[in-house]
């Protein structure tokens, strides 16, 4: 007999509930930085969001926090039994104070060569602040003399990404342009092992895929559009910058929420 709508629901509640315990069981000791999303992936609580480490022979920092970060990413990489002179890579989602934060510390203790997105490089290696990233003007003004006062300093760009770009780590890394948070964020996807990084470019809140937020994101059309094309893309696990990750069956996840964005306003798919 076909599954009625009550079964498949209570199907769907259960695996999702399965996929946070799993996600629980992962969880770091109180004094632990990393914990293991897939093999070779560990995801590393820094100052205000989450970097990642690609650890092979080598190792690959994905994202370095809001500053004083730093230090933490070469702890987790200690961690994870590796050294500074180990760390060949490191890759910025975004322009964002809680991405690039930690980067001109880190930049003093590895040999790694950073990689932006060309839309984003400039920021990073401007001597001028990172952009405000609050759109609304008068929360932008409020919160300026607070960034002014913590921005990290320029950060040096070695490499500048663009669509499509590859990266010879875990199989092959591989960069998604995702616009719409800023005009270089990037999702990076790891084919060979079913894995989407997006950073920001969506938000995971209560069990819920939405657009990124709209406090901080600069075009909610190209956001929309960005999700539209993760969702043409195979993985099985999503990782996201500030919210736990989906552990499996992501990818159906993100064509149900790119399909029901036709039908919504863009406004109502954020928070």
């Amino acid at each position: 007999m076909p599954r009625t709508l009550d079964e498949t629901r209570a199907e769907i509640h259960a695996r999702r509930a399965e996929m946070a315990a799993r996600w629980e069981e992962r969880r770091p000791a109180p004094f632990r930085l990393t914990r293991q999303v897939v093999p070779g992936l560990f995801q590393v609580r820094t100052r205000g969001s989450r970097a990642y480490l690609v650890v092979e022979d080598t190792v690959t920092v994905i994202d370095t926090g809001n500053p004083g970060s730093g230090e933490r990413i070469l702890a987790a990489v200690r961690e994870v039994g590796k050294t500074a002179d180990d760390v060949r890579h490191i890759v910025i989602t975004h322009a964002h104070i809680d991405h690039v934060g930690g980067l001109p510390v880190l930049q003093k203790h590895v040999p790694a060569r950073t990689a932006v997105h060309l839309a984003d490089a400039p920021h990073v290696a401007s001597e001028q602040p990172l952009p405000n990233p609050f759109v609304n003007s008068f929360l932008a003004r409020l919160v300026d003399p607070f960034l002014q006062w913590t921005d990290p300093g320029p950060a040096r760009v070695d490499v500048m990404l663009n669509d499509a770009d590859e990266i010879p780590v875990l199989g092959g890394l591989r960069v998604v342009h995702a616009p719409g948070h800023t005009d270089g964020s990037i999702a990076l996807h790891f084919p060979s092992r079913g894995v989407l990084i997006v950073g920001d470019a969506m938000q995971h809140k209560l069990g819920r895929l939405m657009l990124p937020s709209r406090m901080f994101s600069k075009n909610l059309d190209e956001a929309a559009k960005s999700v539209r094309k993760i969702a043409a893309l195979d993985f099985e696990t999503l990782c996201f910058s500030h919210f736990r990750p989906i552990l499996c069956g992501a990818d159906g996840r993100v064509r149900e929420f790119a399909r029901s964005l036709d039908g919504q306003r863009l406004d109502e798919a954020t928070g």
